[in-house]
């Protein structure tokens, strides 16, 4: 087995939670080992501290599964963690929804690796490939525990770089199950969509904002609603079934466009919209939000939830200054007594500095703000250190 040595520094870290070893933070030279295989770290008295995944194609030398006490990480130990991860979501059939995160990575106790389900489809999306040794493992474990028909395996960029791996694993291969044939449906909150597990992004939906959309659903009834970044249009479909008015959507992506149109039909089949009552607009969102502020355009509702915008953490001063430009113009097409809706979904900004960001832009417009309300990533979105905590929003009424 593979010995580690760390940094006092490093070893409270890890103590108190957090999942990594990167690879400038191991101390002994020459470590040599597979992806895959097991490496134990001692702290400074040579007593046990942690085991996990060694990968020496990642920055993140180790991955830690386990603290403290030493396990056999054998399939009993992923049974144990899975019936763990399942447990904290075991109502949300109940609530209506079939597409759901089923494991969160590091935050459920599988670092780098995310389980995404629709209905009868599951996504695995590997970021270190130090887990296909343990796939066999894992798909017999969820044909155990799921009901489910077959299993997709997604790759981060630079796990999908590695030549063994894309060898071996092409994009949406599957791992079990039948041939995907088209778009997988499945409910959230009772309402109606479907997805591209094979190409779309991350598993294919945001599964993380599904508690705002309900929010979203809650203000929408009566209210001219204007979504931009819409994508592939969930908050769309969740403010008609609130009983908006009308949705204006905004997207640069010609192709999230048709899917959000096709998502509103699936839902919403016995009824035609009226272009009054639903539109589109293909364009760069603040170029978008500019026009409408020409053309005296204002909403009940607005949401802004761009993509991220903070890739790396020397870009989080850049992108500040983009959310706070950002609630700037949303605020200046909101109504007076309407509500702005702002996300984050960049790990690299903190909350607080988002959300003054946030209420910078606002009140650089000269109008006045009332928070309704922050919130955070949806239960079965957990997270056990700072790095897990990427997502961020906040309601606010605008004056």
């Amino acid at each position: 087995m593979i010995h580690i040595k760390i940094s006092k520094t490093l070893e409270k870290k890890i103590r108190q939670g957090y999942p990594w070893v990167f690879h400038y933070q191991v101390q002994n030279e020459k470590v040599e080992g597979k992806p895959g295989d097991l490496a134990v770290v001692y702290d400074s008295k040579n007593q046990f501290l942690a085991i996990g995944l060694y990968d020496p194609e990642s920055d993140i030398r180790l991955r830690i599964l386990q603290t403290s006490n030493p396990v056999d990480i054998d399939s009993s130990f992923f049974e144990e963690r899975f019936n763990r991860a399942l447990e904290l979501r075991d109502n949300l059939s109940g609530e209506g929804t079939t597409g759901y995160r089923v494991i969160n990575g590091e935050n459920d106790g599988f670092p780098g690796l995310v389980l995404d389900r629709y209905e009868g489809t599951v996504v695995i999306k590997l970021y270190t490939s130090a887990w296909i040794p343990y796939l066999d493992t894992l798909i017999t474990l969820f044909k155990k525990k799921l009901s489910i028909k077959r299993c997709v395996l997604r790759r981060s960029r630079k796990v999908a770089a590695l030549e063994g791996i894309s060898k071996k694993y092409n994009e949406g291969h599957l791992l079990f199950g039948d041939k995907v044939e088209g778009p997988v449906r499945f409910k959230e909150n009772g309402i109606d969509f479907e997805v591209d597990v094979i190409s779309g992004q991350k598993t294919g939906f945001y599964l993380d904002q599904r508690d705002n959309r309900q929010k979203v659903r809650l203000l929408s009834r009566g209210n001219s609603v204007l979504n931009v970044f819409s994508y592939t249009g969930a908050f769309s479909v969740y403010a008609f079934a609130g009983g908006a008015s009308s949705v204006l959507e905004i997207d640069s992506n010609a192709v999230a466009l048709a899917a959000s149109r096709k998502n509103l039909r699936l839902h919403f089949s016995n009824r035609n919209f009226s272009v009054e009552e639903f539109s589109q607009m293909k364009a760069d969102g603040f170029d978008a939000l500019s026009e409408l502020e020409l053309g005296n355009q204002e909403y009940d509702l607005v949401i802004v939830d761009p993509p991220a915008f903070a890739k790396r953490k020397k870009q989080a001063n850049v992108a500040l200054n983009a959310y706070m430009k950002l609630a700037q113009a949303g605020a200046k097409v909101t109504k007076k007594g309407g509500i702005l809706f702002a996300a984050s979904c960049s790990v690299h900004v903190q909350p607080p500095s988002f959300f003054k960001a946030v209420f910078s832009g606002i009140q650089s417009t000269g109008r006045g703000y009332e928070e309704i309300s922050r919130t955070s990533h949806a239960k079965d979105h957990p997270f056990i250190f700072s790095e897990g905590e990427y997502l961020k929003g906040v309601f606010c009424k605008i004056n």
